[in-house]
């Protein structure tokens, strides 16, 4: 009871953790996308251990094999003698060979233009090729650098339901996607730095109290933080872009005697606005 009580107390503090948002007006022409990004219904996708989603040199989108499990809801399994990663969707199969273009889809086999490949004993497969044959509606928006998935099917996920179970304000949203997310800064040291800017694209001035940018910690052991439910909400003009920077520590708990520091698996954003209270 008393190592439960401890590790509590150790989750809720990064409640605290948080810094007030800073809020500013810039020039809508001055900030363009800082990078391709992964929208999954409503949620984009900033991290995914042990590096975020990224393009690699044939202009594939790639993500690692775990995200595909945690976040979509596929069922993924890797065989380590042949290098061959199997994940399962509805009624779909897609088989990747590690550094191999060859792809075998449900029962027919075919080649794809890029290779699976691993990194820091994550395997990385293109996420497009993926969706494409386990029929995933996707959509890429070049003008923003946004990739997005949709459907009522994604993200069944035990972790996400965990998530969505955490979410304080999921019965006061009015708005999903009342923000853009424009540009991200992710700074990963003694603690965890995030910054994002994001613009209004409600089309009118948001009230003061009810904007909520939105982002969500989940790390290794499963634990998970979101940001501190009393900062201030100020106003925001139409079309404004706003910054936030966050400040956190890792999650730490206690095992055999021993402070154990828990990695970094995933960040998840949001830009939303709440209903006003009347």
């Amino acid at each position: 009871m008393g190592k439960m009580l401890f590790r509590v107390i150790l989750i809720g503090a990064l409640f605290l953790c948080f810094s007030q948002p800073y809020t500013g007006k810039m020039s809508a022409q001055s900030i363009a996308p800082s990078s391709p990004f992964l929208k999954i219904n409503n949620y984009y996708v900033l991290f995914t251990a042990p590096k975020a989603p990224y393009i690699d040199q044939n202009n594939r989108y790639m993500v690692p094999l775990r995200s595909i499990n945690d976040l979509l809801g596929g069922q993924t399994t890797f065989n380590p003698t042949s290098n061959t990663a199997t994940i399962k969707f509805g009624t779909h199969k897609v088989e990747f060979k590690m550094n191999s273009t060859e792809i075998v889809t449900d029962s027919s086999s075919s080649v794809m233009d890029t290779v699976s490949v691993l990194y820091k004993n994550a395997m990385f497969v293109p996420l497009g090729v993926l969706t494409k044959h386990l029929d995933i509606h996707q959509e890429w928006d070049q003008q923003n650098k946004l990739y997005s998935l949709s459907g009522k099917e994604l993200m069944k996920t035990p972790m996400m339901e965990n998530v969505e179970d955490l979410d304080h304000f999921r019965e006061q949203v009015d708005n999903e996607n009342a923000f853009q997310l424009l540009s991200y800064k992710l700074t990963m040291g003694e603690k965890i730095h995030l910054a994002i800017t994001a613009k209004n694209m409600t089309g009118k001035k948001i009230s003061e109290g009810i904007e909520d940018l939105n982002t969500t910690f989940i790390f290794s052991d499963n634990s998970t933080a979101g940001e501190n439910r009393n900062h201030k909400r100020p106003s925001i003009d139409k079309d404004e872009i706003v910054t936030r920077e966050d400040d956190i520590d890792y999650v730490k708990t206690i095992e055999n005697n021993k402070i154990i520091k828990h990695e970094l698996s995933y960040i998840l954003f949001k830009g939303r606005t709440l209903k006003t209270h009347k």
